[in-house]
């Protein structure tokens, strides 16, 4: 099932038909995303499907940096885990990306150090594996890396 991608703003409103189930995901999410304070295109983005049910957020944690690199993030809510989705965000990421080759020349994620759903999107979507890196917030992650150049 494809995704249509709505801009985290504080404007944003929306329909959704699982606000129940998701809840006490979704605000802290969309929460999280706002506080980065991120200029479009930079910012995050609701995946929903078009059944109106919201099934995650993907993000890029700032903008590109003076390297050009830019690192993206993504959240399938845990009743929608599992299905694709979270390959669906990372990829609309990628495309976002892709489209200011003036501005980002690498790609950066980082997930938990083990072979899980995450990291399995970051191999579909062409990023290699640099290795461990002590996040100064999450702790020890695995560092991955796609150049667009």
């Amino acid at each position: 099932m494809s995704l249509n991608y709505l801009p985290v703003s504080a404007e944003l409103e929306f329909d959704c038909t699982n606000y129940e189930v998701i809840s006490k995901f979704l605000m802290e999410a969309i929460e999280a995303t706002l506080a980065m304070g991120n200029p479009h295109p930079w910012s995050g983005y609701l995946g929903v499907t078009k059944a109106e049910v919201v099934v995650g957020i993907c993000a890029f944690k700032s903008p590109p940096n003076e390297n050009g690199e830019v690192e993206l993030a993504w959240y399938t809510f845990p009743p929608y885990e599992h299905r694709g989705y979270g390959t669906q965000m990372a990829a609309e990421l990628v495309r976002i990306a892709q489209s200011y080759p003036d501005q980002v020349s690498r790609l950066i994620a980082h997930t938990e150090p083990a072979r899980n759903a995450s990291a399995k999107i970051c191999e579909k979507m062409g990023f290699t594996l640099q290795g461990e890196y002590d996040h100064p917030t999450d702790g020890t992650v695995w560092y991955w890396t796609r150049d667009l150049a």
